[in-house]
């Protein structure tokens, strides 16, 4: 009899003390039709659902995103009132992801003053979240913005090797200061050709980390036919993971990434190629296996943070129309 108690407690979860944990991902189906989302079918877990919002008025969609689109944490930018975002959080039971990304090209070089003009620019901001509402905090290392870049020598020289590791450590010990008890995350970004060596940040102590990583399509455009290797270019991000485990290990990171198609503009290729895909149905199976490859084989991947819910913008040179949007 006593084993047969064992048996039933160990297959349903039940005589630990507690509930069993959440499921970390949940179920991601790669199915046609639905709604455009990275996480289709996925319901609360330990995988962060999240995805960032370019609106000036973003409690407005908030519901939006959680019912239809599954996703639980958004990422914002300044905002000048953030009151009404607080109070939809808070009756969401959503959480927010503070993105600490504005400073001046002109002057910017990673440096003390740089970092007391980022945390003074978005101090609303700060104050007004409440803190159990917050993800953590994302701040920015704009390396690929040449302007800056140009007055430290360029990306991968020691000077701007240097100014980036006192800036991270600097950013770290005031947001530390100002919210104390909230994560705060460094960016990583190794280019998007592969071609920025930043040093490690590790010795500015950060909660985690957040990693820039696009997927590329290689000479032809993938399709929704393509598997989901080819689909989402699993053996370049792997190549983006190894190169941050070697230099973060098995610290917490976010994936930031974004998928937009030709069929966005008549069908032809843009010079911004990164995030690619032929069309909408190529894009709505690519979002779902983007996250399924970093839920089941990096337990160290928190989760995701899309790019970005309503962004239609355009890049590359010469620049074309991305449709990185959700909707």
């Amino acid at each position: 009899m006593l084993i047969i108690v064992a048996i039933l407690l160990a297959v349903t979860g039940l005589g630990r003390g507690d509930e069993a944990d959440p499921p970390r991902c949940g179920d991601v189906p790669d199915r046609d039709g639905g709604v455009l989302t990275p996480y289709p079918g996925m319901g609360a877990g330990t995988f962060l659902r999240g995805a960032s919002l370019a609106s000036t008025d973003p409690a407005r969609l908030l519901p939006v995103m959680r019912d239809r689109y599954m996703i639980d944490t958004v990422g914002l930018y300044h905002l000048d009132d953030p009151a009404p975002v607080a109070a939809a959080l808070e009756r969401l039971g959503m959480t927010a992801v503070v993105r600490l990304e504005e400073y001046d090209p002109a002057t910017f070089a990673f440096t003390g003053g740089d970092a007391d003009r980022l945390l003074a620019r978005h101090a609303p901001l700060l104050a007004g979240l409440p803190r159990e509402r917050i993800a953590y905090l994302a701040v920015n290392m704009p390396l690929d913005d040449p302007r800056v870049q140009a007055r430290l020598g360029g990306v991968n020289s020691p000077l701007s090797a240097g100014s980036q590791l006192t800036y991270a450590a600097t950013v770290v010990s005031r947001l530390r200061a100002i919210a104390p008890g909230v994560p705060v995350y460094l960016g990583v970004f190794y280019g998007w050709d592969g071609a920025y060596r930043p040093p490690s940040y590790r010795d500015a102590r950060a909660d985690g980390y957040f990693l820039t990583s696009y997927s590329y399509p290689g000479p032809t455009v993938r399709a929704a036919t393509d598997d989901d290797a080819t689909l989402i270019d699993a053996a370049g991000r792997r190549t983006v993971m190894d190169r941050f485990r070697e230099q973060y290990g098995d610290a917490p990171v976010v994936i930031e990434y974004g998928v937009h198609t030709a069929e966005g503009h008549g069908g032809t290729r843009p010079a911004q190629d990164a995030g690619l895909v032929r069309d909408r149905a190529a894009k709505r199976r690519a979002l779902a296996a983007t996250t399924r490859f970093y839920c089941t084989e990096y337990p160290q991947v928190r989760g995701t943070l899309y790019f970005g819910f309503d962004v239609y913008k355009s890049e590359g040179d010469p620049p074309a129309p991305l449709d990185y949007g959700l909707s």
